[in-house]
């Protein structure tokens, strides 16, 4: 028993997990599909100077493709920021970083999820340093960082060309820079937290809430430098003001970017959303979506299905919450009330944000990475203290979660699409227009969605593509004399795609018995002329 113990307490077990989670973080990261929000990383990027499609003319598929490689478009760095920052977008400091890194790196569409990688890395000796200074243990930073290594939910979003992987690398960053500050209370330590406090809140206006954690925890335990960090806090509000100032007059425009979390109005209560958000925190350490349903099946006596699918998520989150209550009781005091103050306000957020609203944003757990450390924590501090006092039950606890995190990555390599709706029908769009010989597309892109989010979407079908030969014409629903356009050039296929009714009709008109629908299983709503 002492022998195992012993071992249990060396680093060398931990890094092995550590070196095998890393490792996987490239394993099919080119397998998923480059969906929408990726495609929009890209525009934002080039301050949103791409994307902007000629209408009615006759493009082949090579001007899309080098629509989203920054580097055929010639762009400065100085017109990219101008670009970014007169928008209204809520996380530009991604972008900014993106703007250095594609010209390093490469503006491949992997090349962008690569930087969340490179992200991933830096993230493990500061996520170690926390939880050493915050546990005092070495043991706590080693399982911390094994476990965040092999945790499925960070799997995941390190493999999308979204913020999320940046910001909780800050977010890590910023905690320990003010454990460091109020513990030592050296001006270097308020100005790296003063400098990263501002990052943080260019990285997600959300981080705000987590800054507000650190405020609440000075009232109640560090009254003594109160001005100390009143002052900073005034720097990191300043520095960010005029962002604000941004935000706010442009919160029409905001306020519609998120009109889509309409779609999440349950009418849900209070205990239905933090039920949600319970969901999302098991997914810390087992990739499921099935949580939620399992408790409410349990309230209407509802028994039937994969047992082991639904009932696991629950046994992680009787772990979680007894990590909590653990932590709370056997921590000492500042140790638990600081975890407790900077997840409480994340979390009754967006409780109230989403009864206020009426909506389900508590759906959506990558909201949630800010707070997914903290439960990190929590659990960290419950499992290396067991072990320290050789409760080898705990080791056992922890090889499980090992055990499952390898099986979700696992699982994780296998799904093609990421969130945001079935792109299944879009993929088998892309492997249709690829298996022609040499087809002309004829679209509007309505049904891709509005606006730019509809050029998007699109984008993301062209970028699926496998062959050259395709030529799009992007028609208004108006376009005349389509016939004329079409005698320079022979065409095996014409197909009608992603258009709006008044397009389609129109096009009717003009081809008459030439144009008809096209039935085949799986594909989007089609239509093709036989001209």
């Amino acid at each position: 028993m002492k022998a195992i113990k012993h071992f249990l307490l060396q680093p060398w077990f931990y890094i092995v997990i550590l070196a095998m989670g890393a490792s996987l973080k490239l394993y099919h990261i080119d397998y998923h599909l480059f969906w929408y929000d990726e495609v929009a990383t890209i525009r934002h990027t080039s301050g949103n100077q791409i994307l902007d499609i000629p209408v009615n003319e006759i493009k082949n598929i090579s001007y899309y493709n080098d629509q989203i490689h920054l580097k055929k478009q010639n762009l400065s760095i100085a017109s990219e920021l101008k670009g970014l920052y007169a928008s209204t977008n809520l996380n530009p400091l991604h972008y900014t970083f993106l703007m250095i890194w594609y010209r390093i790196a490469g503006d491949n569409e992997i090349s962008y999820r690569l930087f969340n990688v490179f992200i991933f890395l830096l993230t493990l000796p500061l996520l170690f340093l926390l939880a050493k200074t915050l546990f005092k243990s070495n043991l706590a930073g080693w399982i911390a960082i094994s476990l965040y290594a092999i945790s499925p939910f960070f799997h995941y979003y390190i493999h999308e060309a979204r913020y999320n992987t940046l910001l909780v690398f800050l977010i890590v960053f910023l905690h320990y820079l003010f454990l460091q500050a109020i513990e030592h209370k050296k001006l270097k330590w308020w100005i790296g937290y003063s400098v990263v406090g501002i990052l943080t809140l260019y990285a997600s206006v959300l981080s705000g809430l987590i800054i507000f954690g650190h405020f609440l925890y000075i009232i109640f335990f560090k009254k003594e430098i109160r001005i100390t960090f009143s002052v900073n806090l005034i720097i990191i509000l300043s520095s960010y003001l005029p962002w604000i100032i941004s935000l706010i007059n442009n919160r029409a425009e905001i306020t519609t970017s998120l009109s889509w979390h309409n779609i999440l109005d349950r009418n849900q209560n209070f205990i239905t959303l933090l039920l949600y958000q319970c969901n999302g925190f098991t997914t810390i350490f087992m990739w499921h979506r099935d949580l939620v349903q399992f408790l409410f099946r349990i309230l209407e006596f509802d028994f039937k299905g994969n047992y082991i699918q639904l009932v696991a998520p629950v046994i992680i989150l009787i772990l979680i919450l007894s990590s909590i209550i653990y932590t709370i009781k056997k921590a000492p005091r500042k140790v638990a009330y600081f975890l407790v103050l900077i997840f409480l306000p994340y979390l009754l957020f967006f409780l109230i944000s989403d009864i206020v609203r009426n909506t389900g944003m508590s759906l959506i757990s990558r909201y949630q990475a800010i707070n997914f450390i903290v439960i990190l924590l929590f659990v960290v501090y419950l499992i290396s203290k067991k072990i320290t006092q050789g409760k080898l039950i705990y080791a056992g606890i922890y090889i499980g979660l090992v055990i499952v995190g390898f099986i979700s990555i696992f699982l994780i390599s296998k799904v093609r699409c990421f969130d945001g709706g079935n792109w299944s029908a879009q993929i088998k769009d892309a492997q249709l227009y690829s298996n022609a010989r040499h087809p002309l597309l004829i679209t509007d892109y309505s049904m891709a969605g509005p606006g730019v989010r509809a050029v998007g979407g699109f984008m993301v079908i062209m970028n699926e593509c496998q062959s050259e030969n395709i030529d799009i014409l992007r028609a208004s629903p108006d376009i005349r004399n389509v016939e004329k356009m079409l005698l320079d050039t022979e065409y095996s296929d014409i197909y009608v795609t992603h258009a709006s009714m008044k397009l389609v009709e129109n096009l009717k008109m003009q081809f008459g018995e030439k144009m008809d629908s096209l039935e085949i299983e799986g594909i989007s709503p089609m239509w093709q002329i036989k001209y």
